[in-house]
């Protein structure tokens, strides 16, 4: 980390300031996508192999992070490392994980961009007669 306070974010972990509450805590093994010009960062684990279950969105064109915050009655997903995550449409499917050492996740959550909200995970997605288009 510069001194400025940026947050560095490569493949495999975000480096940052441990007292800046306005982003993510530094972690690894967490998973991150984008949707319309922001990136969203979900779970991992901290330096004390802590699991998370934390979603930030960082606002390429301000610069700032956001905590997305889950709203009581909302899933809520487990905290995990060590998932998958990929963007179609207007969702967010996160695949697996690692809950504790000895406990693998085999689930499907998802996250619906449009409602900044968790939904039931294992939904049909759209393309369920056939494949997806290709891009």
């Amino acid at each position: 980390m510069s001194d400025s306070g940026n947050l560095v974010i490569n493949a495999n972990m975000i480096h940052g300031s441990k007292t800046d509450a306005d982003c993510p805590k530094p972690r690894a093994s967490h998973c991150s996508t984008s949707w319309n010009d922001k990136l969203y960062v979900f779970g991992g684990q901290d330096d004390d192999n802590n699991k998370l279950e934390d979603l930030w969105e960082f606002d390429q064109a301000s610069g700032s992070w956001r905590e997305i915050q889950i709203q009581e009655g909302d899933v809520k997903p487990l905290c995990r490392s060590g998932h998958s995550a990929v963007t179609y449409g207007n969702k967010m499917y996160i695949f697996g994980g690692i809950l504790e050492l000895t406990k693998e996740l085999n689930d499907m959550i998802v996250f619906d961009f449009e409602q900044m909200r968790f939904v039931q995970g294992e939904e049909i997605p759209d393309y369920i007669d056939g494949s997806p288009e290709r891009r």
